[in-house]
């Protein structure tokens, strides 16, 4: 008989079969007393013990956890990296408001005109229109909150402090605390190749994803080196933190976001 989400069974909605792309469902072999996850689609005969694949995903949880002694240094990279990017965002934030304010002048110059009667309404149309549809498009790109440095540090506390236990969380949790750190380590879920009886995350919450790039280069440092955090920050911004560069009217400018690190840590309950 199918089951409905419960603890025995933590990875349904969030896994899926490599071949149909599809979530399985789950039940329990009573003889047996076990639980095994089966893929929907008919015909694919995808099924995998619950036993087997929560190893398997605690093996991979594994592979992102902190171990204690980097901690301070990954911590004093992340901080800088992050710095870095946010101060390059608000000067970029600045001058799309600055840009902002100069079209809604010439929004309220040709409405003027307008009304004096100095242009038809096929130009007033044309040239409101445009000035409407690039001022619109630049209030997106603000619509993302900052992070303060405040709050910077915050969030990089508590993903690291979470990072030191990943797989004992998950081991030990509830249903629910399970949950949130598979979505939050993993935001595109997880997929399950039957062919070569393995699990693969396409997408990593960034964070977490720069932890073992970062404890690599740092168990190479002799006791005594100085630490290039400014050379590791390169090491960080390519497992996902660069902003993104958007162009509009042959301008660029970034994009106020900070790809899968915008995630209110405070607001998980782990």
């Amino acid at each position: 008989m199918c089951l409905t989400e419960n603890d025995n069974l933590p990875l349904k909605q969030f896994i899926y079969c490599e071949s149909c792309k599809l979530p399985p469902t789950g039940y329990l072999v009573k003889k047996k007393g076990l639980y095994y996850y089966k893929c929907r689609t008919k015909g694919c005969s995808c099924n995998k013990s619950a036993k087997s694949l929560h190893t398997y995903f605690a093996e991979d949880l594994k592979t992102y956890q902190l171990d204690p002694k980097y901690k301070d240094i990954v911590k004093d990279v992340m901080t800088y990296t992050y710095d870095n990017i946010t101060k390059e965002i608000r000067t970029q934030k600045k001058s799309v408001k600055k840009t902002i304010t100069e079209l809604s002048t010439k929004i309220e110059s040709i409405e003027e005109r307008y009304a004096l009667g100095e242009i038809n309404s096929a130009i007033y149309k044309k040239f409101k229109d445009k000035y409407e549809r690039q001022k619109q498009e630049l209030q997106s790109k603000i619509e993302n909150p900052t992070l303060n440095s405040s709050n910077l540090e915050l969030a990089i506390d508590k993903a690291l402090n979470l990072s030191e236990s990943l797989e004992k969380i998950w081991l030990d949790g509830d249903l629910k605390q399970k949950q949130n750190l598979q979505n939050l380590v993993f935001p595109s879920g997880l997929g399950y190749d039957k062919s070569n009886d393995r699990v693969r995350t396409p997408k990593v919450n960034a964070i977490f994803g720069s932890i073992p790039i970062l404890s690599k280069e740092i168990s190479n440092i002799k006791n005594g080196e100085p630490i290039p955090v400014n050379q590791f920050s390169g090491l960080v911004i390519a497992t996902g933190f660069e902003p993104v560069t958007v162009c509009l009217e042959g301008r660029c400018s970034i994009q106020l976001s900070y790809a899968t690190f915008i995630i209110s840590f405070e607001l998980i309950d782990l």
